[in-house]
């Protein structure tokens, strides 16, 4: 099943239903690195050639849909709950910061990073959307890994300190707040910038719901009321857990009754 998402910038997102069998396999990349696991969280998101902010309002879209709302956000004061709808409210949306830059007759337009960062100081190059030489123009978020390579082998040197003034001018639309400072409890602002590693890894946590244990459980424990395993593995986190609410009610209903 595929769901369909409009993002803040009026860009109709396609993205592939995440199932409870999915999050299992995710599980599996806990010993991972967060480049293979941010790598299988976009292999869900079908629309090619978005930014980095834009696949994380889907990535919040998905996580909405097919797993629910509520988190749980690190702070200096301890574990905290947080609705993912309140991050989103929190966050204006997504700006036009794109910028031409010309160097020897060829135009490169830089943006928001097309490749999150993992780790690797490569992905910054990744701020570059488009070149355009002549009436040619060639869309790096349209190009294999192979072509971006080639392309990114082939830059010229003078790019790099325009992109590091595109940084430094553009800064500001870099950070946002995800929890702001709450006057009834004592927690500090919590904020990410998008460039940073830790940015990723918080998209990463945002999906770490069920341990291996925990999934055969829930999967044992729903078994005894539908008999059809595989229909629960091809339903959301969600759906399993409303059919979980739902089979706990009968249960106490049955004990009341007796």
């Amino acid at each position: 099943m595929y769901i369909t998402y409009t993002l803040p910038n009026k860009k109709e997102v396609k993205l592939k239903e995440l199932l409870y069998k999915d999050l299992r396999v995710f599980s599996l990349y806990g010993g991972t690195s967060t480049h293979s696991q941010i790598e299988f969280l976009e292999s869900f998101i079908l629309t090619k050639g978005l930014n980095i902010l834009e696949k994380f309002f889907a990535l919040i879209y998905l996580r909405l849909q097919c797993v629910g709302s509520d988190i749980i956000i690190g702070s200096s004061r301890g574990d905290i709950g947080v609705s993912l709808e309140y991050i989103r409210s929190n966050i204006e949306g997504i700006s036009n910061i794109e910028t031409d830059v010309t160097i020897d007759e060829v135009q490169y337009t830089l943006d928001y990073p097309l490749r999150f960062n993992t780790g690797n100081d490569d992905f910054i190059l990744s701020l570059i959307k488009r070149i355009k030489i002549g009436e040619e123009e060639l869309i790096i978020g349209d190009l294999t890994e192979e072509e971006y390579e080639q392309v990114v082998d082939r830059l010229p040197k003078q790019l790099y300190n325009y992109i590091n003034n595109f940084l430094n001018d553009k800064n500001s639309f870099f950070n946002f707040i995800l929890l702001e400072q709450r006057d009834n409890v004592e927690v500090d602002p919590i904020g990410f910038n998008v460039i940073q590693v830790a940015f990723t890894e918080f998209i990463v946590s945002m999906f770490n719901c069920i341990s291996d244990t925990g999934y055969r459980e829930m999967l044992f424990t729903l078994s005894k009321r539908i008999n059809d395993v595989s229909f629960l593995v091809n339903s959301t986190y969600l759906e399993v857990h409303d059919y979980f609410e739902l089979y706990k009610e009968e249960i106490e209903a049955e004990r009341g009754a007796g």
